[in-house]
């Protein structure tokens, strides 16, 4: 069998990102379960073999989009929690960088904008 040329098609998808079949779901479903563990999604990245924290954050999105929307609401709400319990952690760790405060904390707004646009998102 050849290997796929760059007129192919197909393409392989990475071993570090599995495909959007049931062994996906059930990623996702763990990386929302570890998440509501309070695991950082760096830690959830780890134990579910992602490459990045980006990664794990964007299958606990994905999980959470699947819940029915009285769950869904009900785990956005503690998401939301767990993050602005990470403000208050940034806020004392950097209080004396302002610089590395204002860069974390940007990014924490981005999470948050992400789990309101999941949680308010169509039933």
């Amino acid at each position: 069998m050849r290997e796929p040329g760059p007129g192919d098609s197909r393409r392989r998808i990475p071993a570090s990102r599995p495909s959007r079949d049931r062994s996906a779901g059930s990623l996702e479903d763990q990386a929302l379960s570890l998440r509501e563990e309070g695991r950082s999604y760096a830690a959830v990245a780890q134990a579910l073999g992602m490459e990045r924290s980006l990664d794990a954050q964007a299958a606990f999105l994905r999980a959470l989009r699947r819940l029915d929307p009285e769950l869904r609401g009900a785990a956005s709400s503690r998401e939301l929690e767990r993050l602005d319990q990470l403000e208050a952690r940034i806020r004392a760790r950097d209080q004396n960088e302002p610089d590395k405060m204002a860069r974390r904390l940007g990014a924490l707004d981005k999470l948050r904008v992400s789990v309101r646009q999941v949680s308010d998102g169509p039933s």
